[in-house]
């Protein structure tokens, strides 16, 4: 019976009864333990490193106590005592592992073969595996041939043979790198490879598994092939485009260096997921190259090629990092021609006959283009898709003005090879990295600032010129003289040519045998660490890749051109004075100039320039245009009646101040015959028609380089408003004469028809408005701001700062945008635009109508005696004066509307040259020509001519001026 002790009494409720107390089975235990295993495991306790010195015994814990340190095994290697008194201040060196885990039990004295059942039962019998993936290959063929794995017997009549494994791998990766074996043969018709003996496996692989691997290398092998025979097609033509041969040369190196690998990796295969592994990335490289080679043959021009190269990188831009930056690097190398000649074009290096865009090379290799012609040229679609808008147009604009520049300033720093020697000019290269980027524009500013050191004057370019000069020869020209200079002297010289001819064939061979592309590649398909191989967070996206990689450069030496090209036309030829001839004679801007030839043309009291026999001419001589029966004038004629004109005008003006030592008129300004058709000559040879003065014509040529912003185009424009403006002033010489005639006849009160009196006072009133409206307004206005902002960049380029941020956005493109919108907006507020030509023709009758009745004019009511108009006539005429104002009215109203729903699409420029509102207001006259004809009174007339705006503040005021 069990008692309670003292302790449990207690409480403690810890104490264990009887827990030391012996098994019944100890005093058995041995005799146990060894009959237990022998008979279950086939061995006894020795076999596991038992022994019977050593039992399973638990031990005495009332008298246990523990050993000494020294007694653990492995102690005197592992540790060191503290007491140790031959411890001379140093920790000797320790050489075993003291992080190794010191309970691992030791191996079995002898590999022990695992027990099963069946070994159990007996021991000599032969163990098989359950599974066929653990049976061997030769058990999977006798299960396909048996068709226990695909569900039916091997056909014995394909020809599907089983080869051994080490050349049947050996012909893969010839088949791989597209080259023909013993087994596999290249089949031109098909242009495929094909099996020399049918199907073909390894042990171990099913035919359907294996020839899937099959085709798999058999298109490596097939893109290999592509690859090589496109490149033999580039080489082949006559003369393809630089950028296709650096394609090709580029598509040639990458398969070198894929062929070289592959052969290099492949002598140690052993297994078939070697050989997968082994074309894994060089598989991926070909289908990509196969993609890329299949687009280009559709693509002619260089722009078109670089485009289809820089979308196959962007398809590659999410993809894995190697495969990115590798074909990042194929269109670095394939755009290396073309933005080598953009440099060359800008002026970054020296010019070099590489083969680019014809809209690009058409003026610089030697094809004279007129100045507007090379306006034209900036086409969006001759550029690459990567190059954007505003970089393309900045980068031919430079083009052109470089190429003005070298012409008319061929000392000038920009255009001569001496900045090489003291500016290290950037190139246009592709940069995929941030680090790359800020060294690119660093490198842009440095240029920038030391080219505009040299042209602020700090350095003079002639100084620049002789330094680089002694740098290459160390000598002037007159020390060349070979009869002149001792032996040694040209010995050295010739040592010395000899060294620079060896240090540039060092440098040659060095950039040859140094090709990033080729090193990147070998670096990848090694699986090497490569500086270039970065993430896709740390680079830039390809898409604004090129705007930050060109952008710096070509902004930088657009600025410096734009600054130079400006203070030649501005400081140096006086464009701003060209460009004030045209307003004061081509726009009737002189007034001077606007009376002289009116009178010389118009005015009935001056000498007629006919030829009379017996006649002497006297005094002033005209060409009486309106009262003279013989017209056209013969041209002795014309160059006598207006002879004087222009020369005396000219120096009489501010003009000729600014022109010193020449007595010519500027661009050779003279009166000229018009070149015009048939049709044409015959409307001009009638004196009563408004056609009658559109041969005359005012001849001026640009002198270069004025050209760039003076272009025949702009001059033919020019010449179309002074035709318009002569048959204005005709017009108004003629309704000041009818009035003038009203009125002298009124003041001598003789008695005038009511209709005459209406027709000149509304005659009159309709020129004088037309004719103040194109001068001050269509003309003046548009002019007036276009000036003051060229004579404001010429003010700032004598300050240099001032001058350099002028240069960031203005130009020889943009001073010529600028004059032709200029000249647009003044076409367009004198109704000379196609899509104002109805305005322009009521206009015109108009005009035929105040001739016509100007023509018919009676003196007094007496000429209808004489047979001279009646009434009536006048009344129609009146009636037809007025319909064609209304209409001509209405006209403009609907121009007005239709320009007010069009203002917020066009430029601030085109909005400021809508004033038709302007010239309705002053022909509203009170509503005048929408009232009825009986319901006008003589006082309606003289408010209306005198107060043309009256009835816009009676509208203000919610009533209508009666």
């Amino acid at each position: 019976m069990y008692v309670r002790t003292e302790d449990e009494a207690e409480g403690n409720f810890f104490a264990v009864p009887e827990l030391w107390k012996p098994s019944v089975f100890a005093a058995n235990a041995d005799h146990f333990i060894n009959s237990s295993v022998e008979n279950i495991f086939g061995c006894n306790e020795t076999s596991f490193g038992f022994s019977n010195e050593a039992k399973l015994v638990l031990p005495d814990l009332e008298n246990f106590q523990y050993g000494s340190f020294e007694d653990l095994s492995r102690s005197e290697s592992s540790s060191i005592s503290l007491n140790d008194e031959n411890l001379e201040g140093s920790i000797p060196e320790v050489t075993e592992d003291v992080w190794a885990f010191s309970g691992v039990v030791d191996p079995l004295p002898h590999a022990q073969e695992p027990r099963t059942w069946e070994r159990f039962y007996n021991r000599d019998a032969i163990e098989k595996s359950p599974y066929l993936s653990e049976a061997g290959p030769r058990a999977f063929d006798a299960a396909l041939v048996a068709g226990i794995y695909t569900g039916s017997a091997e056909d014995d009549t394909l020809e599907t043979r089983i080869v051994q494994s080490d050349p049947l791998l050996a012909a893969l990766v010839q088949l791989g790198m597209g080259r023909a074996s013993t087994m596999f043969a290249y089949d031109a018709g098909k242009q495929s490879f094909r099996s020399n003996f049918g199907h073909l496996r390894m042990s171990g692989y099913s035919e359907e598994s294996f020839q899937s691997l099959t085709d798999v290398f058999i298109e490596h092998g097939n893109r290999f092939v592509s690859l090589a025979c496109f490149v033999e097609m580039v080489y082949a033509q006559n003369s393809p485009p630089a950028t296709l041969v650096a394609t090709a040369a580029t598509v040639s190196s990458l398969s070198s260096v894929l062929l070289r690998y592959l052969g290099d990796a492949s002598t140690d295969l052993r297994s078939v997921l070697q050989l997968q592994a082994l074309f894994a990335k060089v598989g991926k490289i070909l289908h990509y190259l196969s993609k890329l080679i299949k687009e280009l043959p559709m693509a002619k021009t260089d722009a078109e090629i670089l485009s289809v190269v820089y979308r196959c990188c962007q398809e590659l831009e999410q993809s894995e990092p190697w495969l990115r930056a590798t074909f990042e690097h194929v269109l670095s190398r394939v755009s290396k021609p073309w933005l080598g000649s953009v440099s060359s074009y800008m002026g970054l290096n020296e010019y070099t006959s590489t083969s680019c865009d014809t809209a690009l090379l058409l003026h610089t290799q030697g094809i004279e283009v007129e100045a507007e012609s090379r306006h034209k040229i900036p086409k969006l679609q001759v550029m690459p898709n990567f190059i954007v808008k505003e970089d393309g147009e900045k980068l031919l604009e430079t083009h052109n003005s470089l190429d003005l520049l070298r012409k008319h300033c061929s000392n000038h720093i920009l255009t001569s090879s001496v900045k090489s020697h003291f500016s290290d000019p950037p190139r246009l290269e592709w940069h995929f990295t941030w680090t790359d980027i800020e060294r690119i524009e660093a490198k842009a500013k440095a240029y920038e600032a030391n080219v505009l050191e040299a042209m602020t004057g700090n350095r003079s370019v002639q100084n620049l010129s002789t330094a680089a000069n002694d740098t290459v020869t160390g000598r002037s020209d007159s020390e060349l003289d070979p009869f002149m200079i001792p032996d040694g002297l040209l010995r050295s010289d010739r040592l010395d040519s000899d060294n620079i001819f060896e240090l540039s064939l060092s440098k040659q061979r060095q950039a040859v045998k140094s090709d990033a592309l080729e090193d990147y590649l070998v670096c990848v398909l090694n699986e090497k660490t490569f500086s270039d191989l970065a993430s896709s967070a740390s680079v830039p996206p390809l898409s604004v890749t090129p705007l930050i990689s060109f952008s710096p450069i070509i902004s930088a030496q657009a600025r410096m051109i734009n600054l130079a090209c400006l203070r030649l036309l501005l400081k140096e030829h006086n464009l701003l004075d060209h460009l004030r001839l045209q307003w004061h004679f081509h726009l009737f801007g002189d007034g001077v100039f606007a009376s002289r030839i009116s009178q010389a043309l118009f005015d009935p009291e001056l000498e007629s320039a006919e030829r009379r026999k017996g006649y002497r001419r006297i005094g002033k001589i005209g060409l009486k245009l309106g009262t003279r029966s013989s017209w056209p004038p013969a041209s002795s004629e014309l160059r006598i009646a207006l002879m004087g004109i222009l020369s005396e005008c000219y120096n009489s003006s501010a003009l000729a101040s600014n022109e010193k030592g020449s007595s010519d008129l500027p661009g050779g300004l003279s009166f000229a015959i018009r070149d015009i058709s048939e049709a044409e000559i015959k409307r001009c040879m009638d004196p009563d028609s408004i056609e009658a003065l559109d041969f005359l014509r005012l001849q001026y040529k640009a002198p270069s380089p004025l050209d760039a912003v003076l272009t025949t185009s702009l001059l033919e424009k020019y010449d179309t408003i002074f035709k318009l403006l002569l048959r204005v002033k005709r017009m108004l010489f003629v309704v000041s004469q009818l009035a003038s005639d009203v009125r002298s006849r009124a003041r001598r009160k003789i008695h005038i028809n009511l209709f005459t009196k209406q027709y000149s006072f509304e005659a009159h009133h309709f020129v004088t408005t037309i004719n103040e409206y194109f001068f001050a307004v269509a003309i003046g206005s548009n002019w007036s701001g276009f000036e003051s902002d060229i004579a404001d960049i010429e003010r700032k380029l004598d300050n240099d700062e001032t001058a350099y941020l002028i240069s960031s956005h203005e130009g020889i493109h943009k001073l010529h945008i600028r004059h032709e919108e200029v000249l647009n907006c003044m076409l367009f507020g004198l109704l000379l635009r196609k899509r104002q030509a109805h305005a322009m023709m009521v206009l015109e009758e108009i005009f035929r109508t105040i001739l016509r009745f100007v023509k018919t004019k009676p003196e007094t009511d007496a000429d209808q005696l004489r047979g001279l108009p009646s009434t009536n006539s006048k009344q129609d005429m009146y009636h037809q004066f007025r319909n064609n104002v209304r209409i001509f009215i209405e006209v403009c109203k609907g121009l007005s509307d239709k320009q007010a729903r069009s203002t917020a699409r066009q430029s601030a420029v085109q909005r400021g040259a809508s004033n038709i509102d302007r010239l309705l207001l002053r022909l509203g006259m009170n509503d005048y020509y929408s009232r009825p004809i009986n319901s006008i009174t003589d006082t309606d007339l003289v408010v209306a001519c005198r107060f043309p705006f009256l009835h816009l503040k009676d509208t203000l005021r919610g009533r209508n001026y009666s």
